[in-house]
């Protein structure tokens, strides 16, 4: 089901409840909605101070002027509300702030699990003496917290049913971020659940009681890539070298197609392809896998070759499955690291000796596996990488 966290859907992960607890906590103040990349937002409205910008989405990726602008606006005295499944790393890193996403210690372990989804559930400290009260849903779990906060002086403001840190508040030159990892929170489906509105509630009261000006973002939300506006060219044309050297190799090009053209070749006899042995004895192997219906065995070795094709074309370390190994993965692959990680969550998935690989699924696999060998900026990544 998608999430699209869109203020005015009513389905079960749109964020139209949420929107409506938002705008009567803030009934006295001006709320705008933002459809444009933070930086073009920074002159006006959003350069004054006492405001307030929220975003519940998926993913929040920022570029440079994105990255700076924001952190701008906080440092002026403003506030920021964050609540993602992923959050921009070098946002996060800039803030000393480090992330788990995904649980992978059970990745080559026989766990003995009730399958993906569960009971879930989610806390907030309270700001009183009472007891902190935990609100939860039938839902996959909520895996993604905040390592050591403390050490980079944020205050934990609530936990996820582990007792990791998932919604923290830090601040940064006048004002403050609030980081909320687990968005579905948020969601009709979530706060329609028994008393989760109070969740909410909770989570809301650790923002000021009292803002000028509210702003909620609806570009984000959208997973538009920073990068949407940027253009390869824009790259040749602002520097004038490049700029020059593009115009000589279309001028270049042109001659070519001119003069070059006109050569005939001679039509080239086609060669038989070797037959290759080993390949075979693949295949056999594979077809004998195949009836037995042994698809746990083979995506076992599946995942055997895959890490160890990590291994030795990105000299990655396999053993621990975290947040630095998914982004140097990403970073050498040129995989996109969302990307990355919805592999792994997948292969754990198929790991799970509860967990009946279908043929479907095993199908998918190598598709997926495939689709990764091919990347095509693996090979740019690799040399340079």
């Amino acid at each position: 089901m998608r999430h699209s966290y869109s203020k005015s859907s009513k389905k079960p992960f749109g964020t139209y409840t949420a929107h409506s607890m938002f705008r009567s906590k803030y009934r006295y103040s001006q709320i705008e909605i933002l459809n444009k990349p933070f930086y073009e937002n920074l002159e006006y409205p959003l350069g004054s101070k006492q405001s307030l910008y929220a975003v519940i989405s998926r993913s929040v990726y920022l570029n440079d002027r994105d990255r700076d602008a924001i952190l701008e606006y906080a440092a002026k005295g403003n506030q920021v509300f964050i609540s993602a499944e992923y959050v921009d790393a070098q946002l996060l890193d800039t803030l000393d702030l480090n992330v788990q996403y995904v649980a992978m210690n059970s990745l080559f372990q026989q766990v003995d699990t009730a399958g993906p989804m569960r009971q879930t559930s989610v806390t907030v400290h309270r700001q009183d003496s009472m007891k902190a009260a935990s609100y939860g849903f039938f839902y996959l779990p909520f895996e993604a917290h905040f390592v050591r906060p403390d050490e980079s002086n944020a205050l934990v403001l609530g936990t996820n049913d582990e007792g990791s840190p998932n919604y923290i508040s830090v601040v940064h030159g006048n004002g403050r971020f609030f980081f909320h990892l687990n968005p579905e929170a948020f969601s009709n489906y979530y706060l329609l659940s028994g008393q989760n509105k109070k969740y909410a509630e909770e989570v809301f009261s650790y923002l000021p009681a009292e803002r000028k000006t509210v702003y909620w973002d609806d570009y984000y939300r959208i997973g538009r890539s920073p990068n949407k506006n940027f253009s390869l060219f824009d790259v040749f044309l602002e520097n004038l070298i490049l700029k020059w050297a593009l115009l000589m190799s279309l001028l270049l090009l042109l001659l070519y197609i001119a003069f070059a053209s006109k050569r005939r070749q001679r039509a080239i006899p086609i060669k038989p392809v070797n037959s290759n042995a080993s390949i075979s004895f693949v295949e056999t192997i594979g077809r004998l896998y195949l009836q037995k219906k042994d698809n746990q065995n083979i995506a076992h070795k599946m995942t055997t070759y895959f890490l160890e094709h990590i291994r030795a074309r990105y000299y990655l370390n396999t053993a621990h499955l975290n947040a630095e190994f998914f982004s140097s993965l990403s970073r050498k692959s040129g995989v996109d690291e969302t990307e990355v990680k919805q592999f792994f969550q997948f292969i754990q998935q198929l790991q799970e000796e509860s967990h009946e690989v279908t043929d479907t699924e095993l199908l998918e696999y190598n598709n997926r596996m495939q689709q990764f060998f091919t990347n095509k900026y693996e090979i740019r990544s690799t040399r340079y990488g």
